[in-house]
């Protein structure tokens, strides 16, 4: 009689570093034999060993390993490579947002004062309406 009843499989298949990846297996051991999965790219999370999480790793493929007291079942995962958020880094200043000659402020801080004054105004008087009714 076998005791794996269920053939290790991982899903998903290809995953990046630090993604969660669920373990799907059948095992039935006796009292004092032990059930592990062993990996390189994947740590297993316990009770259970229901998910394991991609270690940072090179890509690659890698072998996960159910030992099911004395029996073995081996499944393939695939870490896949992490993406750079930039691919150039940005130089000089019209790259980077800044500007090569003087800046134009056409009015904006201007507005801004502007629209904080009518709100200031307008908060006081609220201030000033409820008092009145108050009393």
């Amino acid at each position: 009689m076998t005791r794996i009843s269920k053939q290790l499989s991982l899903s998903p298949g290809k995953a990046l570093p630090g993604a969660r990846v669920n373990l799907d297996f059948g095992c039935s051991t006796r009292p004092y034999e032990k059930v592990d999965v062993r990996s390189a790219a994947l740590a297993a999370d316990r009770p259970g060993f229901a998910f394991g999480t991609v270690r940072k790793v090179k890509p690659g493929k890698y072998a996960v390993t159910l030992h099911c007291g004395p029996e073995t079942s081996t499944a393939t995962l695939e870490v896949l490579p992490l993406k750079k958020q930039v691919g150039k880094v940005p130089a000089g200043a019209p790259q980077t947002g800044g500007t090569d000659g003087p800046v134009d402020s056409s009015g904006t801080p201007l507005a801004a004062a502007a629209a904080m004054g009518v709100l200031a105004v307008g908060g006081s008087g609220l201030v000033l309406a409820r008092r009145a009714r108050r009393r």
